[in-house]
């Protein structure tokens, strides 16, 4: 009963960590096309609640899911299957995308030069296609 309330907080986590992160990786897009525009007021009043979303919801969430998920590994008491090894090599990736948005995010907000990263640019897909392969292998189990 305990794996089943575990496998739950887990995915749920990820819902909201995923969701977090396509929205900074949506904003981090978007201020890099829009760089000399005008309406700062607009601009600040949305990486304000971005990042503030990122405070109390998104990054506890993402801690939720890694202890979820070791708590779920460790009690299963076996050596984990190669599809649940590279599930947590893409989870690992995915913190450090979060991390390079968040850092991002911080530097716009207080006005500090961004790096224009392709990784960046193009977090949002990168994001989705990782969630597809995690979808897959959770699921399907391929080996």
């Amino acid at each position: 009963m305990l794996h089943e309330w575990l496998n739950a907080l887990h995915i749920i986590a990820g819902i909201l960590w995923i969701g977090g992160m396509l929205a900074m990786a949506l904003v981090s897009i978007t201020f890099s096309k829009t760089a000399g525009m005008q309406d700062n007021a607009g601009k600040a009043a949305l990486l304000d609640t971005v990042r503030q979303w990122n405070r109390c919801v998104t990054s506890p969430a993402m801690i939720v899911l890694w202890i979820a998920g070791i708590v779920m590994i460790v009690s299963h008491g076996q050596i984990p299957h190669a599809w649940l090894l590279i599930k947590i090599l893409v989870v690992f990736f995915l913190s450090a995308l979060h991390g390079l948005l968040s850092g991002d995010l911080r530097k716009r907000a207080t006005g500090q030069p961004t790096k224009n990263f392709a990784l960046l640019r193009n977090a949002a897909g990168i994001i989705a296609i990782c969630v597809i392969v995690i979808g897959v292998l959770a699921v399907i189990r391929p080996f």
